[in-house]
């Protein structure tokens, strides 16, 4: 079963409508929540659909987290070079014990005019890699296996990539670490977000972090062209870049080699 909030036809959005878009679907969850109820999709659900799945999908009550994990949930976040916009068309995580959430994220990250920041590379002006934006996973344990299919929209062209998630990499999440955070001061916490780099030319790059911690660079994945075009063949048209991507890309190009 694929719970999702998907276009029949994409067609060119602006850049306002691609933030308010982008901004419903990270607080839906906690919206439905703070209205004292469940998703409407949820009374679809099979009556002996296990508990963790229903956290998974945001229809339980009740928080079940794996007995293995040491904190509620990790988060699973998109991010992109300056200007190098991108749509997610669809992402998968296999967890550890095997069960699969179809639907994991999906949508527009797009900033609008960051002014004349440079696009090679992946560290900011800080020296960091980006933090990227996405979701917590309740209930899901740690990733074996990620997915992501998605539209480069400054080409454009459409990527998908399916690559395994590394043991050491899961041991460092539950490795407990100590951070100093602007708001909350030093304390105890773990590295529980899981970022995917998606860049022209389908180079991924992974990071394992915590908001207060450095990063740790998991891997490289060169993803697959999608010979079918946006969303299979289903979709008649890429979605429209925002004018500031299209007008970067026009004066810079694209620095493919800096992103590997």
């Amino acid at each position: 079963m694929e719970i999702a909030i998907f276009l029949h036809r994409p067609v060119p959005l602006t850049l306002s409508n691609r933030r308010f878009l982008h901004l419903l679907l990270l607080g839906l969850a906690a919206l439905t929540a703070c209205a004292g109820g469940l998703p409407d999709h949820c009374d679809g659900l099979p009556a002996n659909t296990p508990p963790a799945d229903r956290n998974v999908l945001g229809c339980s009550p009740e928080v079940n987290i794996p007995d293995d994990l040491p904190y509620q949930a990790w988060e699973l976040r998109f991010a992109h070079p300056p200007y190098m916009e991108i749509w997610i068309e669809n992402s998968q995580v296999l967890d550890i014990d095997n069960r699969l959430l179809p639907r994991a994220g999906g949508g527009t990250i797009s900033f609008g005019d960051l002014g004349d920041v440079d696009a090679a590379g992946w560290l900011n002006e800080s020296g960091k890699p980006p933090y990227g934006a996405g979701r917590a996973l309740t209930g899901l344990n740690l990733p074996k296996r990620l997915y992501v299919r998605w539209q480069s929209l400054v080409e454009p062209q459409t990527y998908k990539a399916l690559f395994d998630f590394p043991a050491w990499a899961r041991e460092k999440m539950v490795e407990p670490i100590q951070v100093d955070c602007v708001f909350g001061g030093q304390k105890t916490d773990y590295r529980r977000w899981v970022t995917l780099g998606l860049a022209p030319g389908g180079t991924v790059k992974v990071w394992i972090r915590n908001p207060c911690s450095e990063a740790i660079e998991i891997m490289t994945v060169q993803a697959q062209v999608v010979k079918e075009g946006p969303y299979l063949g289903k979709a008649e048209q890429y979605v429209t870049a925002t004018p500031e991507a299209k007008a970067h890309v026009e004066k810079h190009g694209i620095p493919y080699e800096s992103w590997k």
